[in-house]
């Protein structure tokens, strides 16, 4: 499931905890893109890429489930 980046913006206003995990995911993100850009890595560095990835995926999960409930507090709405 992708989110949305209208439902993203949303929960990103309402949600603290949504906004906190998005928040550090850019974080992440920004972080991969410098090590991506230096070209050659060490394997400190190379270990340092895989943990942040892996962080970087828990969180979208932590926000995924967050959306999941989201919608389906939108669903009983409706």
């Amino acid at each position: 499931m992708q989110l949305t980046q209208q439902v993203r913006e949303y929960l990103a206003k309402t949600d603290a905890d949504f906004r906190r995990l998005y928040e550090k995911h850019q974080e992440h993100e920004q972080e991969l893109d410098a090590l991506a850009k230096k070209g050659f890595l060490s394997a400190d560095e190379e270990l340092h890429v895989a943990e942040v990835k892996k962080k970087k995926l828990t969180i979208k999960d932590q926000m995924m489930t967050i959306a999941k409930k989201y919608e389906a507090q939108l669903k009983d709405i409706q």
